[in-house]
């Protein structure tokens, strides 16, 4: 299985920074989709895009959260990554950007302005690392290519939507560019702040002519190229722009540098321009210093650097890094917001270890990633026809899913060997213990998952399982809890809360306890732990299933039973089936699964009682043969 990327944003500007890196990830055959907050950004995707709910994008478990926003749900899985919604363009003094919000484990950065102080707080805070990659969202504009002005010069005006460094809201600067439009020296596009109000948005519209248009979009690259110069204020957008070694004229900008042309009067807009379109040499000369201090690639591969950023810090060891501060009032503003509660919370960063295949072919470039520690997926089945396609599908993600199947009756066996995938053996059912020591060996794989045909694995389970088999320090075997289903509804008591099983575990490490041949027991040289999220157990279809398992499994049980010099009695027939049925259905809980609990609690004690029946036949069948052997002799 190769690494899961979720793309975290809010409004509808962000779409053009992530999807490069979408078709980046795609081109690596990896795995992708989307979280959008904002409900009327959606609308910009249709029907066949991967887009999430919260539920949904909890549940995918991704590894990798790329996020273009200022904070991303702490409870998603996987390590979350900023790379930035735009440049700092001097706004509040340029302090907004570099806000460290306790949120993120890595900085993708656009550029030495941004790198060097996100790695001095990176230095002093120890819980989040820092890369220089450039944006993803420059890659559309590069190469540069010189601007061919066919009729007249293309003036392109953009602006933020915070009221007091706006031009767009002040009317007396929306009648000079109307004035200025009219004359028709030059042609006006505007783009304005997605979050600006639609009065001012409906000023802009209302002064539209041959020469000015309002453009309602949120990808500005195609903007950017054919416009010769920008008039802006203090939006991010003219770091964008000036990418393209463009001029700038600002208005009011209150922070101003050398690399644009600032004004403060609104009488001095119309010279501004004609100034700019003359392209000044020592302005030209601030804007190439001012490009490569705030993003020195022109190269069009920033998608490239922040996947091959992230696979790599993902792959890395992290122990060094301090876990995230707790963030209390953030982390409840946020399931405020997203009406999705929960205590759950990631403060470090995983790590799995990855292989990475590279092409390079001319200037192409393709990778595929796989989790570098391969697991095999082993079952044993008889009889399993109504479980088994289910369960191969979801055991896919492993690297090999063998299967030892006891010759079953019900076409099992021709179900399995329709898949390709699956190494199919068949073998003679002796006892579960020897049965699954079998199947164990026949693995090529160290790490081993052993499931029962009638269990499923969630998708964060699986991510789970990746994530610990690839991670530092691992254990040895792990227990599994489950969730018992009952008819495909979730039995919550009845003993089976505190249920679980080994499931994952080293097979270099293991075996299996010959004296037990039924609820086999695994020997663990080394660590043991439990993995966090359950496993699925579909074990009562139906209550002559399920008193079939019951029956089977207490008959089994007799044979160990056997082996202890006793007879069974009373006490074995009436006290321990009833002990069982009151362990079940009072002292855990039973009775509050109603007539479930009823059901379950009276089947395994049903379980009990038909091991001591059977003990006591094979004790007496014991005895005959023993009194045959001895006539025999005289």
């Amino acid at each position: 299985m190769k690494p899961k990327f979720l793309l975290y944003i809010t409004f509808s500007y962000s779409i053009p920074i992530c999807k490069p890196l979408e078709k980046e990830i795609l081109a690596r055959g990896m795995i992708v989709k989307w979280f959008v907050e904002d409900e009327n950004t959606k609308n910009n995707f249709d029907k066949n895009e991967s887009v999430l709910t919260i539920k949904q994008a909890v549940d995918y478990a991704p590894h990798i959260v790329l996020t273009a926003t200022d904070y991303v749900a702490d409870f998603i899985p996987g390590i979350k990554v900023q790379v930035f919604h735009g440049f700092p363009a001097n706004k509040r003094k340029a302090i907004d950007q570099f806000v460290i919000r306790n949120f993120f484990d890595l900085y993708c950065t656009q550029g030495p302005t941004s790198t060097s102080i996100f790695k001095r707080k990176s230095k002093r805070l120890k819980h989040f690392e820092v890369v220089q990659t450039g944006w993803s969202k420059m890659d559309e504009l590069f190469p540069l290519k010189t601007n061919q002005t066919i009729d007249k010069p293309v003036v392109m005006i953009s602006s933020t939507f915070t009221k007091k460094y706006s031009l767009a809201q002040n009317d007396e600067v929306l009648d000079e560019i109307k004035r200025l439009s009219e004359i028709g020296k030059w042609h006006f596009d505007v783009v304005l702040h997605p979050l600006m109000s639609k009065e001012v948005v409906d000023k802009f519209k209302s002064i539209q002519n041959k020469n000015l248009k309002y453009h309602v979009t949120f990808n500005l690259i195609p903007l950017f190229k054919k416009s010769d110069i920008m008039l802006s204020d203090t939006s991010s957008a003219l770091i964008e722009f000036l990418l393209q070694k463009k001029p700038v004229v600002t208005f009011r900008n209150n922070l101003p540098l050398p690399s644009y042309l600032n004004i403060t009067k609104i009488s001095e807009i119309e010279e501004a321009i004609a100034y700019a379109l003359t392209k000044p040499p020592k302005l030209m000369r601030e804007i190439e210093k001012y490009a490569l201090e705030s993003h020195p690639y022109d190269d069009g591969k920033s998608s490239i650097r922040v996947i091959d950023s992230v696979l790599s810090f993902l792959a890395k060891d992290k122990i060094h890094l301090k876990p995230k501060p707790i963030n209390l009032l953030r982390k409840y503003k946020i399931r405020k917001k997203l009406g999705y509660w929960t205590f759950k919370s990631y403060s470090t960063p995983i790590t799995l270890k990855t292989e990475i295949e590279e092409n390079r072919k001319g200037d192409g470039f393709s990778s595929r990633t796989f989790f570098k520690n391969k697991i095999s997926a082993v079952l044993i089945t008889f009889n399993e026809r109504s479980n088994i396609d289910a369960v191969l599908e979801n055991v896919q993600f492993a690297d090999e899913v063998i299967v030892v199947d006891s010759f079953s009756t019900d076409g099992t066996f021709e179900r399995i060997k329709e898949n390709s995938r699956v190494t199919l053996i068949q073998r003679p059912f002796k006892n579960y213990t020897d049965q699954k020591s079998f199947a164990m060996a026949q693995s090529t794989n160290d790490w081993i998952l052993f499931l029962d045909a009638d269990e499923r694995l969630t998708e964060a389970l699986k991510n789970e399982i990746l994530t610990t088999v690839n991670s530092e320090n691992t254990a040895n075997a792990y227990f599994f809890y489950r969730t018992f289903m009952f008819q495909k509804k979730i039995l919550r008591f009845s003993g089976w809360q505190s249920d679980k099983n080994f499931r994952l575990f080293r097979k270099s490490k293991v075996a299996f306890a010959q004296d037990r041949i039924v609820h086999e027991t695994l020997v663990v040289d080394g660590k043991i732990d439990v993995l966090k999220n359950k496993l699925i157990h579909y074990s009562y279809k139906d209550y002559k299933d399920y008193k079939g398992k019951m029956v089977k499994y207490g008959q089994m049980k007799a044979q160990e039973e056997l082996k202890k010099n006793y007879t069974p009695n009373l006490y074995h027939f009436l006290f321990r089936p009833f002990y069982r049925f009151f362990n079940h259905y009072i002292l855990r809980f039973g009775f509050l699964d109603g007539k479930k609990g009823i059901i379950i609690s009276y089947l395994n004690a049903l379980g009990v009682y038909s091991r001591y029946k059977e003990l006591q036949r094979l004790k007496q069948l014991e005895k005959k043969k023993s009194g045959v052997s001895t006539n025999a002799k005289i």
